[in-house]
């Protein structure tokens, strides 16, 4: 049996790309928060340590594509990666931070940072991604004497766990991040 022209339906569902519902989300989950006065971070786990970026400060936040490692680079570098037609570097934070290379598994994200932050097609391997959190109900600890411009604040949550804030913004205009060769 052929289908008639007359007995197809026309699409009435309106097609939206991935970055623009991503943004529109994006909004939707920080408006309950503009309105508190309190900004959701995005919440993850790097060399052990639990950290907080500012959501605005991220594109995306994906399962781990393949990665083509690039020679002569830092042991923190990992290469480049493919994420819908644009190549992307790829830097493990924890090993940046000092700590072993991460291992993969079904936890490991990769953070797509925000072209706001001046990085151009950037992102940061992580252990773990929390979600959102709020600092509303943590006690801010201070910044540590041999903390980097870019670990901004450390926060203490209700558990007893300590959070490190940091500001992309200011990580990929460190000097160190921008060396990545050997």
């Amino acid at each position: 049996m052929s289908s008639s022209p007359s007995s197809l339906k026309p699409r009435s569902a309106k097609r939206t790309n991935l970055r623009t519902f991503q943004n529109e989300l994006v909004s939707r989950m920080m408006a309950p928060t503009a309105t508190e006065g309190v900004e959701s971070q995005l919440g993850f786990v790097a060399g052990d340590e639990r950290w907080l970026c500012r959501l605005q400060q991220t594109e995306e936040v994906l399962t781990t594509p393949p990665i083509t490692p690039v020679p002569l680079t830092q042991p923190w570098f990992l290469g480049l990666t493919n994420v819908r037609g644009n190549l992307y570097s790829v830097v493990d934070f924890s090993s940046f931070l000092g700590k072993p290379l991460l291992v993969h598994n079904a936890d490991t994200r990769l953070l797509l940072l925000s072209r706001s932050t001046g990085a151009i097609n950037a992102a940061l391997l992580v252990q773990r991604v929390y979600g959102l959190r709020s600092v509303k109900g943590f006690a801010p600890t201070g910044q540590g004497a041999q903390d980097k411009a870019w670990n901004v604040q450390h926060w203490m949550d209700a558990e007893g766990h300590t959070w490190h804030e940091m500001d992309l913004s200011k990580l990929v205009q460190d000097s160190e991040f921008q060396h990545i060769g050997r």
